[in-house]
């Protein structure tokens, strides 16, 4: 396997053979409170669950920056849908496992979906592997996997894969935005996890290509800014359709206004420009391989609580522009502002890291682990 010969993904394609899919699921995701089982088999069998897993299992091994593209244009069409696919490309742990446990998780070449959460458990070393016990808060898309990676803490740090049957699911997701991603909580008492499921983050991957060298949660760690920056940028464009069509109360429409004009240029400027940096940082970190910095990590996290930034400013704007038409269900801004503004809340997106990255900027330490 050589670079040359890995798959190429074209993100506008995927993306646009499954908007149809995607748009006929919308009502019954909400209803339902989570991803149904024909739209997820639909993005299965698309391959956008692949977009991190090594060529050898199937996956487009698409270097970060398309990843993210991927994940936007996916935010773009539903913020659920981006969400639930940003947690389930996790298969770069196919990279990282021994051969004998990625023959457990691939068995017989079948493609397994995953969820993951960040957030760490306890696990005490055992004869063969670990004892693994904690809770794990907001599991997208828990439902629908078949196995769940979670983060296991003991004398290193550990990605450890478990069954979906291996954990139970607290049903915790009363919510109103990002309703249709099903994000759970997830709690684990001493399940044994063999050694061959687990893989430390300190390790150098198995598979030694670009995608999967330097610094690995940085593949995980922007692709909820991209869906928030692709749901900003369809606010934009909804609030356009909306306003060239609503009477004003002083007469003509809502876009004569120079207040909407300077709205609506101000955030689509602002957006696009947040997009690019996200994606020149990730495109710096991804470069760097075993040789990237601290320096870089922190301009990728600066980027990223840039991005949450500009989105929630575009969101908050636009939703001021449309009026009391985006109270109402029947109108996409409406869904679009509290989908949107429920990803900002992620703690990925969170201010305390633009802190932090002013700290490295200082010569301090970011004052976080896995930073």
């Amino acid at each position: 396997m050589t670079p040359e010969t890995l798959p190429v993904l074209d993100p506008t394609t995927l993306t646009e053979s499954l908007r149809p899919a995607i748009t006929a699921a919308a009502a019954r995701a909400e209803q339902q409170g989570e991803i149904p089982a024909d739209l997820r088999d639909a993005l299965l069998e698309a391959g956008a669950f692949r977009l991190l897993t090594p060529a050898e299992l199937g996956g487009w091994e698409t270097p970060l920056p398309t990843a993210l593209q991927t994940y936007e244009q996916f935010g773009y069409l539903d913020a659920s849908v981006g969400l639930v696919v940003w947690n389930a490309n996790f298969g770069f742990i196919g990279a990282l496992l021994p051969p004998a446990g990625v023959d457990r998780i691939w068995a017989g070449g079948r493609e397994p979906v995953l969820a993951n959460s960040g957030q760490p458990g306890q696990a005490e070393p055992v004869d063969g592997g670990f004892r693994l016990t904690g809770e794990w808060k907001i599991v997208s898309g828990v439902n629908g996997a078949d196995w769940v990676v979670l983060v296991g803490v003991s004398t290193d740090v550990r990605l450890m894969a478990v069954r979906r049957e291996q954990v139970t699911v607290r049903n915790t997701w009363d919510v109103t935005g990002m309703r249709a991603t099903g994000s759970h909580n997830v709690t684990a008492e001493e399940v044994f996890v063999p050694t061959e499921l687990t893989a430390a983050l300190d390790v150098p991957p198995r598979i030694d290509r670009p995608l999967y060298r330097g610094f690995i949660p940085a593949l995980v760690f922007p692709g909820c800014t991209a869906v928030s920056l692709g749901v900003a940028r369809r606010a934009v464009d909804e609030t356009v359709d909306l306003v060239t069509g609503k009477a004003a109360m002083t007469g003509g429409t809502v876009a004569d206004s120079a207040h909407t004009q300077q709205v609506i240029a101000r955030s689509e400027a602002a957006v696009t420009a947040a997009y690019l940096l996200l994606v020149h940082t990730a495109g710096e970190v991804q470069g760097a391989g075993d040789g990237v910095t601290l320096r870089q990590r922190a301009a990728l996290r600066a980027a990223m609580s840039h991005a949450a930034e500009v989105s929630r400013r575009t969101l908050v704007n636009l939703y001021q522009v449309a009026g009391s038409a985006a109270l109402y269900r029947g109108n996409p801004i409406e869904r679009l502002f509290r989908d949107g503004m429920a990803a900002l809340q992620h703690a990925n997106q969170s201010a305390q890291f633009l802190t932090a990255a002013g700290r490295v900027r200082l010569g301090m330490d970011p004052g976080f682990p896995l930073f």
